[in-house]
């Protein structure tokens, strides 16, 4: 099938980064594929004059996508995304982050993949991460070792991490990943993945409708990403494009603290997993060894990082002091009490 017949959206969620959004957009409009549509879910105090900005600028300069940029029910990113999906009419919805900068081929290897899918055995596709984003040109030797030099150094922090098997890591609901065998068809251009990272996801539309972000996490909704994404690995397999180029900024303005996120991604989880797993004595077994491997973990990163309050530890800890009362509440309890929940603790940041 030809990637004249797949068409395409992207659905981005933003808070408070006019300057960054703009940029992102730029990269989605320049797609040698060209959207659908391109939706922005703002959850911004002054998100109008954001929209104007878009709307003046932007979408003169690419009539023919569609452009919608609305108001966010309120600020959760696990809202917004779904607000954007219900509002796309695409096969294909890329959900990425409002500093993630697309490659000018990205969104057209995607999708001459799900083309090429004509079984429909793939649920959703990430594009491989870039260290430079696609606007960088090195020109002189100074620039050129200045950037190196920082490659590098990514490069040696992701080994760190992955010695100290401190990613961000997520308890399958069924307490194992799901394997499938990857066509021959696609072999050259991807292969499988347990989980897409969530600042770079595409999903089938026919997925998404099936399966919604969790609206019980608010604000910062840590986890959200790998929640949808195991879910959809039930209904197809999870690829990773090989030639599709993504850059991701990991932008820090208007994010919350280190304590309040790293809090946030063991209460999430627990949530998550009372919502879905079916063996919840085994999941408190392997979260509770998980949060004393972390606890060690995040120690060490604040000290190497001179983080002397140790922000991280404590999110350790005071997710050790509260997952056992969320696995004692019901999903339905759940639903009402957790946001309020995290409410005190997002007013105390």
């Amino acid at each position: 099938m030809s990637t004249q017949n797949v068409t395409w959206s992207v659905v981005i969620p933003t808070y408070k980064r006019e300057q960054v959004l703009l940029k992102c957009l730029t990269f989605a409009a320049q797609q040698t594929l060209p959207a659908k549509e391109i939706i922005i879910v703002d959850a911004s105090s002054k998100w109008e004059l954001t929209k104007n900005l878009v709307l003046q600028d932007l979408a003169i300069k690419y009539p023919e996508i569609n452009w919608l940029y609305v108001q966010a029910a309120y600020a959760s990113s696990a809202t917004q995304r779904n607000q954007g999906i219900k509002l796309s009419s695409a096969d294909i919805i890329f959900l990425i982050d409002d500093d993630s900068f697309m490659y000018p081929n990205c969104a057209k290897e995607v999708v001459s993949i799900y083309a090429q899918d004509t079984k429909h055995q793939v649920a959703g596709i990430m594009p491989k991460l870039e260290n430079l984003p696609p606007d960088v040109k090195i020109n002189s030797s100074p620039a050129k070792a200045t950037l190196d030099f920082k490659i590098v150094v990514a490069k040696l922090r992701a080994l760190a991490k992955k010695i100290i098997k401190d990613n961000d890591i997520f308890i399958p609901y069924d307490f194992y990943f799901i394997q499938y065998s990857l066509p021959s068809e696609l072999k050259v251009a991807a292969h499988p993945v347990p989980m897409i990272h969530g600042a770079r996801m595409s999903y089938r539309k026919e997925i998404l409708q099936q399966i919604e972000f969790e609206e019980t996490l608010r604000r910062y909704a840590v986890n959200e990403d790998n929640d949808v994404c195991y879910r959809a690995s039930r209904m197809g397999m999870l690829l990773h494009a090989l030639d599709a180029k993504i850059f991701h900024l990991q932008e820090s303005s208007s994010r919350l603290s280190r304590f309040t996120t790293t809090a946030l991604w063991g209460l999430n989880q627990t949530v998550l997993h009372r919502f879905h797993s079916h063996d919840i004595k085994r999941f408190k077994t392997i979260f509770r060894n998980l949060l004393w491997r972390r606890l060690f973990t995040q120690a060490i990163k604040d000290i190497l990082d001179r983080r002397w309050s140790l922000p991280s530890m404590r999110g350790i800890w005071f997710v050790m002091r509260n997952y056992k009362q969320i696995l004692l509440k019901t999903p339905e309890e759940l639903r009402i009490w957790y946001p309020k929940f995290q409410q005190i603790l997002l007013d105390k940041d």
